[in-house]
């Protein structure tokens, strides 16, 4: 399952909500402010940034920065995908 991930707070129900859902292997794209959880988001899967550098200081070192086509094709590859929009 692919997750698009843009809430900013990892203690709020949302992120509750998501993180119940989210299963080891499946995909995290943050997008908009989910830019600002991405550092501490748990991940048990792979996971990317949306959107070109420059991106909010606090984003992930460690994860690739893709473009829309590239989210296209991961949502077309992993099937199912989840929202979490805030």
């Amino acid at each position: 399952m692919l997750h698009l991930i843009a809430f900013d707070d990892l203690d709020s129900e949302q992120a509750r909500t998501c993180l119940a859902l989210y299963q080891p292997g499946d995909l995290c794209v943050f997008v908009d402010h989910g830019h600002l959880v991405a550092a501490e988001f748990p991940l048990q899967g792979p996971g990317y940034l949306l959107g070109q550098p420059p991106l909010p200081p606090a984003r992930r070192a460690d994860l690739e920065c893709i473009d829309y086509d590239r989210l296209v094709a991961l949502t077309a590859e992993y099937g199912p995908v989840t929202s979490w929009y805030s």
